[in-house]
């Protein structure tokens, strides 16, 4: 196991299927450019990595309109962040909906002051996730090829492929003044976060049905052995394996999988809520719950 098994890049399409499925929303029901918003969701998960925990998720579960606002606030942080906007362009340096969600009171004038530090940041998350998660190359090739080695996580994990309408090849800011189409209602979630672990009856239980996905704030990673001491010594030896994502040079590691010996161990680490906050060393580590569920198709 050691140094071998790593987050795979469909370790992070799982741990982001949420955002992935908000990005579908934005994209294919309210008329934003797959490319542009792209960078609004860097954006936001910059936000998360500095503190602002759940940022998206929250966003997402607001109604249409609301969330035209938030792309707005975004719009003018970008061309902002980016210049290409002046200051004269924007009617106002209040950001009123983005201030509900962070801890500290920001406008537009926080991009000035951190434009090196914000840039660095949102780029980041531009190129090594957003681009990864909002790409369905990866499904598209494990639903052509049933011998993938991925099309059985595929086809298990609920993961969705969506064809964007239009494929864009260069950045242009988020346009939020489109007219969205008419809105599509979206079932209520059926999930029970209290109910056991599901575990096939023709399969053993895998790698998947006993993972928790863990992110790190920016900058502030956690090692293996910290990570695997914590759980054991709070719940009793019950982790199998940790495993870190392989940063690029330079960069610190962003997410993780801890694999427990047994699944039913999840619900209880996570206090059967779908996400539950950590504080090892004096560092701050989130985890969430990812349960594969069977294909009705």
């Amino acid at each position: 196991m050691a140094g071998g098994s790593r987050p795979s890049t469909l370790d992070l399409l799982l741990f982001h299927r949420q955002e992935r499925e908000f990005f579908h929303r934005l994209v294919h029901q309210l008329g934003q450019k797959p490319v542009t918003t792209r960078w609004v969701m860097a954006l936001w998960l910059w936000f998360e990595s500095i503190g602002h925990h759940d940022f998206i998720r929250h966003v997402s579960s607001s109604n249409d309109r609301i969330v035209e606002a938030f792309l707005a606030e975004a719009d003018s942080c970008l061309g902002r962040l980016l210049g290409t906007r002046t200051h004269a362009e924007d009617e106002q340096e209040e950001l009123p909906l983005t201030n509900t969600l962070v801890a500290e009171p920001i406008g537009l004038r926080f991009f000035d002051y951190h434009r090196d530090v914000a840039l660095k940041g949102v780029t980041y998350f531009v190129k090594n996730v957003a681009e990864i998660i909002f790409d369905d190359g990866i499904m598209e090739k494990a639903a052509q090829d049933p011998n993938h080695p991925a099309t059985r996580r595929v086809l298990s994990s609920g993961l969705h492929i969506w064809q964007p309408n239009v494929e864009q090849s260069a950045w242009s800011m988020p346009s939020t003044s489109q007219s969205p189409p008419r809105p599509t209602s979206r079932p209520p979630s059926v999930l029970n976060p209290m109910a056991r672990p599901w575990s096939p009856v023709t399969e053993q239980s895998s790698d998947d049905q006993r993972s928790m996905f863990i992110t790190f704030s920016r900058g502030y990673p956690l090692t293996r052995e910290d990570i695997k001491d914590f759980f054991n010594t709070r719940f009793g030896p019950c982790v199998e394996m940790v495993m870190i994502e392989r940063a690029p040079a330079g960069a610190a590691p962003m997410y993780g999988r801890v694999v427990f010996t047994n699944a039913s161990m999840i619900a209880p680490v996570l206090n059967g809520q779908r996400t539950a906050k950590f504080m090892i060393n004096g560092r701050h580590l989130w985890a969430r719950m990812y349960v594969p569920r069977t294909s009705a198709n």
